[in-house]
């Protein structure tokens, strides 16, 4: 009875086994994914509006996010960013893609603020500083709410010319107009 029992769980799992087809994948190939959403942690989300591909999404750490996306809105001075949510007590694990010493070299230095919901306000660091022939430029984007820290990031050649406090509104108004808290 015990060897019959033994068999039939065995022809029960080949047979799960058997119905259980993958498709062969090519792991080099990425299917971008073009996200209306990214969730940044339990209340905030910031909507894409369909113009960003996502490129790299993550944990960053314990309990903090990055999402890394290409901008297809051909209108944006911006051509990828870096969303990322951390709290304070991770403060020391979260990396900027540009380092502050870096950003201490930059020539052109600007700190905005811009008001934001529940009477709390949005830091915006924007900076310039002369490449290999273009100007190199590096906008961040930081609001708090309660206990988590959202910071979104880009890097761009400055093509339009553009001063690093347009640069800095102009980045307020692309992640603004998409962040909602609930």
């Amino acid at each position: 009875m015990k060897s019959a029992f033994k068999i039939l769980n065995i022809l029960l799992l080949v047979s799960a086994f058997a119905g259980c087809k993958t498709p062969q994948q090519n792991p080099n190939s990425v299917t971008p994914e073009n996200p209306s959403a990214l969730r940044l942690n339990y209340d905030v989300v910031y909507y894409t509006g369909g113009h960003s591909v996502l490129l790299n999404s993550g944990r960053l750490f314990a309990r903090g996010l990055f999402y890394e996306c290409k901008i297809s809105d051909t209108n944006s001075s911006f051509e990828s960013f870096r969303a990322s949510s951390y709290t304070e007590d991770n403060s020391n694990d979260f990396r900027q893609l540009v380092s502050e010493t870096e950003q201490s070299g930059f020539t052109a230095r600007q700190f905005q603020y811009f008001s934001m919901g529940e009477s709390s306000r949005a830091t915006v660091f924007s900076g310039c500083g002369k490449g290999s022939g273009t100007e190199r430029c590096y906008v961040r984007w930081e609001w708090q709410k309660e206990a988590f820290i959202f910071v979104f990031e880009t890097q761009l050649e400055n093509k339009k010319g553009l001063g690093t406090s347009e640069l800095g509104k102009e980045f307020h108004e692309f992640v603004s107009r998409g962040i909602k808290a609930f």
